[in-house]
Formats: C-alpha cells, structure tokens, sequence
C-alpha cells in the first residue's frame, strides 16, 4: 500500500472512532430510567443518587402549595387493581417550578429528577396530565349529545 492509502485509512478510523466516542457518551447522558412507584420501591437502592423519571397517579388531598405555588409537595401512588381500589405504597414527592394546569389530585404525572438521603423523590421537571379531558367520547355519548342539539 502506498503512504496516501495508510494516511487515508488512519485518518477515516480517527473520525470513525471520535464519532462513536461522541454517540455513546451523549446516549449514556440522555439516557434515564423510567419507573413506577413500585418499580422504584423494589430497587431504590439501585437507583439511589441517579436522575429517573417516574410515573404515579397523585394521591388525593396530598398538595401542598408552598413559596406562592411555585414549591409543590404531594404524594403519588400507582394503581395496583382498580375495580378493587388497590394502590403501592405511597411517594413523596418535591417539586419547585412551573406547575401544568392539568396537576391537581388523582392527575397522572410524569417526574423527572432524583431520591435524596430522606427518601424524597426531589423532582426537576413534572409533565400532568388529566386523563378524562383527553379521552374520546364513547357512541353513546355522541349520540347523546346529537339528541339534545335542536336545529
């Protein structure tokens, strides 16, 4: 092989390798856990001082507003069995920021952040949704709610 081939050949392999170095290093980055309360409370220890994302329906009448509703501390469960109203053990939750409109009791939430030493979930980012405002209407309510119109 001529001396331009090997140059030509080396230089492609440095590139080819920062490249990969680059795409693995931001995946490890950008890469999180998505848990479940119950998922979480299984293997805390695993993931104790490490940014997860975690998932939960808001436990009724556990909001509380502080530093004018911009600190928030509430409870989140998941549903275990729903016709039987079961549901895990309970988080606490601590969230200071912007709080979605859609956050109020029983909203399914979407935290982003870590557990501390005390066992708060210390949450950076909340994504809330209300499930019903977001449903499609049954046949039946649709026809309903042609009956009642009046042309």
């Amino acid at each position: 092989m001529s001396g331009k081939k090997i140059k030509f050949i080396a230089g492609f392999a440095i590139i080819g390798v920062c490249l990969l170095t680059l795409v693995v290093s931001s995946s490890k980055q950008m890469s999180m856990y998505y848990l479940t309360v119950t998922e979480l409370e299984a293997r805390e220890i695993e993931f104790a001082d490490m940014q997860i994302k975690l998932a939960g329906k808001v436990v009724p009448e556990s909001i509380i507003k502080r530093n004018g509703n911009r600190t928030v501390e509430f409870q989140i469960w998941e549903p275990i069995d729903i016709e039987a109203e079961k549901f895990s053990n309970t988080r606490t939750i601590l969230y200071s920021g912007v709080v979605p409109d859609t956050f109020r009791d029983r909203a399914d939430v979407v935290l982003e952040g870590k557990v501390n030493a005390n066992g708060i979930f210390v949450a950076e980012t909340m994504l809330a949704k209300c499930p019903s405002k977001y449903e499609s209407q049954s046949d039946e309510e649709i026809k309903a709610s042609y009956e009642k119109k009046t042309y």
